[in-house]
């Protein structure tokens, strides 16, 4: 059976299986008894494997960006910036991410203790290792900033004496282990092996690292290692389905297998007459950006755009992620069916039910024909793919000033073609460093729209979020209000830049640690 090496022994072994499983491994010193085998070894690493990410936080990172709206109150209070240290997101990322690391720590203080193991094998499990705790530590600095450093298993007394380590010493941490991690990682797995953590995925994500971090000279030459080595898959809305999950373009995916490991995320997705219940609903400023077929925004006179048809003449990444008003799709017996996102229209317009969408848009992106009861999914979500590895490449070179031709062919026109543009959308525009950034920065937007929080770091990395996230979200125009040219207003959103580009500490934490200080201006 696919994708079942990471799963099916942990669920044999701690016999967790739930709707969005939650595996829960043995994660006290005097419970783990098993450390003989490779295979006890395995197991253990398996499980480690699931706290990379949950589906719900995958998906919602997005509501916190100016893509997606949520009726989710903590993702929404985040969103709106009306949220503080008590906030359940900003507790419950911090709780789970130091959990997993105390998972991978326990993991390193072990490994070496089993005896039926090769070394060559022992040395692949630390790899996988070094790349799952380094992730977390990833996403606790770019949330949090300075944040507790902990390497090795440490008691509960300990941990309420624990000081907030520099950034910089956390991030120095995180490159030497992704470094250690490429050395020992084999670029390949046997098929029965699919989700594992590969050479190219490290490299992917050191480069990542790198980009986030502005050391562009870093994040253009470990792109430029796996150029080539990986390719675009044929058909964009494609790519994210089920029989497609080891396409070459995908680097690294959170494994779900159906029945025995499935998420629910289809349910906040898909219209009501599907199942869905509309938990989450792309922006107008989203559908937006999607320029026209030929590479031109939509308020430029060259793009031919019209606004009786806006969802004509489009780039087709936009009908391959979102669902609009009298959109075709296939329901889950295969019949071609029409989706009605006008206001008021049942089963699935603008407000009908506090089941539609308050946008008028749908999400296509993830949507799995075979999910068990309509919203049970066994579809892997990507984390990593050839196409970010392009983008990253990309945007590394514009900001060294260094982008040429060549580039553009292997980056950005190799996606567009990939998505089916055409014309002037495919041309070289020119060595403008302005236009060429701004060029590359929506396409990451639309080409990883809804993946992996891409669109929430991007605002935030940029420094753009207070321009983005301030003032009125929208959904689609009905001109029931003149204001905001008969587009309808959905949320308020405020950002300060003196405040939240850094999410706060838990209180919970600084409650019960003195040594916890606070983020400026919480």
């Amino acid at each position: 059976m696919k994708k079942l090496f990471i799963y099916l022994s942990v669920i044999i072994a701690f016999s967790a299986c739930t709707s969005d499983l939650d595996l829960s491994p043995l994660d006290s010193q005097s419970e783990l008894t098993y450390w003989d085998t490779e295979e006890d070894a395995r197991i253990f690493l398996n499980s480690i494997y699931a706290d990379i990410e949950n589906a719900e936080r995958y998906l919602y990172y997005s509501t916190m960006s100016d893509d997606a709206y949520t009726r989710v109150e903590a993702y929404r209070n985040i969103a709106s910036g009306s949220y503080g240290p008590t906030n359940g997101v900003v507790t419950g990322v911090w709780s789970s991410r130091y959990e997993a690391i105390r998972r991978a720590n326990i993991f390193f203080n072990n490994i070496n203790d089993v005896t039926e193991i090769s070394e060559e094998t022992r040395a692949e499990y630390i790899a996988q290792a070094r790349f799952i705790r380094a992730w977390h530590y990833f996403i606790l600095i770019e949330l949090y900033g300075d944040v507790p450093f902990v390497t090795d298993e440490i008691s509960i007394e300990e941990s309420l004496e624990l000081e907030r380590t520099n950034r910089d010493t956390i991030l120095s941490f995180i490159y030497d282990e992704l470094e250690a991690a490429i050395s020992d990682l084999p670029e390949s797995y046997s098929s029965d092996q699919n989700g594992r953590i590969t050479r190219g995925a490290a490299i992917a994500f050191k480069s990542r690292v790198h980009l986030y971090n502005a050391d562009y000279t870093n994040a253009a030459e470990l792109s430029s290692q796996l150029i080539g080595n990986y390719s675009l898959f044929p058909n964009y809305g494609d790519l994210f389905k089920i029989d497609n999950e080891t396409a070459d373009e995908i680097i690294l995916s959170l494994q779900y297998i159906p029945t025995f490991r499935e998420h629910n995320i289809q349910y906040s997705l898909i219209p009501p007459s599907l199942g869905g219940y509309a938990n989450f609903s792309p922006l107008q400023e989203l559908v937006d950006s999607y320029p026209t077929i030929n590479g031109y925004d939509i308020d430029d006179p060259l793009a031919n755009f019209d606004p009786a048809n806006p969802y004509q003449n489009r780039d087709p990444r936009l009908t391959a992620s979102i669902i609009y008003d009298e959109y075709v799709m296939k329901d889950f017996q295969g019949n071609d069916i029409i989706i009605d996102t006008s206001p008021g229209a049942a089963p699935d317009g603008l407000n009908y039910s506090s089941n539609t969408t308050p946008t008028g848009y749908y999400v296509h992106k993830f949507f799995d024909p075979t999910a068990r009861n309509q919203t049970n999914s066994g579809l892997n979500l990507i984390l990593i793919r050839y196409a970010e590895v392009l983008l990253n490449y990309a945007e590394a070179k514009i900001e060294m000033g260094s982008f040429t031709q060549t580039d553009w062919n292997t980056t950005i026109r190799a996606l567009r073609s990939r998505a089916g543009l055409q014309g002037q959308a495919l041309e070289y525009p020119g060595d403008d460093q302005g236009m060429l950034r701004s060029i590359v920065r929506n396409e990451r937007r639309i080409e990883l729209a809804f993946e992996a929080g891409h669109r929430f770091f991007d605002i935030r990395r940029w420094r753009i979020a207070e321009d983005v996230l301030n003032g009125w979200t929208h959904g689609i125009q009905t001109n029931e209000s003149m204001e905001d040219d008969g587009y309808i207003r959905v949320s308020f959103r405020t950002f300060d830049p003196a405040k939240h580009y850094l999410w706060p500490i838990p209180q919970s934490e600084i409650d019960i640690n003195d040594n916890l200080t606070q983020n400026p201006n919480w």
